[in-house]
């Protein structure tokens, strides 16, 4: 994915998963969901209203820095959404929450907004170029599944029958 200029998305992907491509990416990685991750574990505790929701892009800035947070418009499949974010129509809320802390400034939020993710876009090119210039072709074979290599998933799918049964 690397040498085809591919961002490499991690998100919904198992922590084993997630260690097998950090391991081997030369480019930064794309990673939506980190905000959520806490709550994977404590669910009762996601955010009820936009204004909480400030407060964990704020504990993901502190954790992570100013040049690795993002907000993503991805509302599909989610089953408990704040109140007032329910769709990207309560982004200017909260961004005027935000810009109502004084930790926040233009540039900051310019950087949430889509800043960040542009910048990651860029670099996945350099590595793409640099890859080309090393003639690193891309890799194109299929990887076998081994017994056990499914062990992790975070996500369990269902067989759905067919006409023929």
């Amino acid at each position: 994915m690397n040498r085809l200029g591919m961002m490499v998305d991690l998100s919904h992907v198992s922590q084993q998963t997630m260690r097998a491509a950090l391991g081997v990416s030369r480019a930064p990685v794309h990673l939506l969901t980190l905000l959520r991750l806490r709550h994977l574990q404590e669910p009762k505790e996601c955010p009820r209203r936009y204004t909480q929701e400030g407060e964990h892009i704020n504990h993901v800035r502190k954790v992570a820095g100013i040049d690795h947070v993002g907000i993503g418009a991805d509302f599909d499949g989610i089953n408990m959404l704040p109140e007032g974010l329910t769709d990207v129509s309560g982004y200017p809320r909260l961004f005027a929450e935000l810009l109502g802390d004084a930790t926040w400034s233009i540039q900051d939020l310019s950087k949430l907004a889509g800043l960040n993710l542009l910048r990651v876009m860029r670099q996945v090119e350099k590595v793409k170029e640099k890859l080309k210039e090393e003639k690193v072709l891309p890799y194109e074979e299929d990887v076998p599944l081994t017994a056990g290599d499914h062990e992790a998933c975070f996500y369990r799918f269902l067989r759905l029958p067919d006409d023929s049964e």
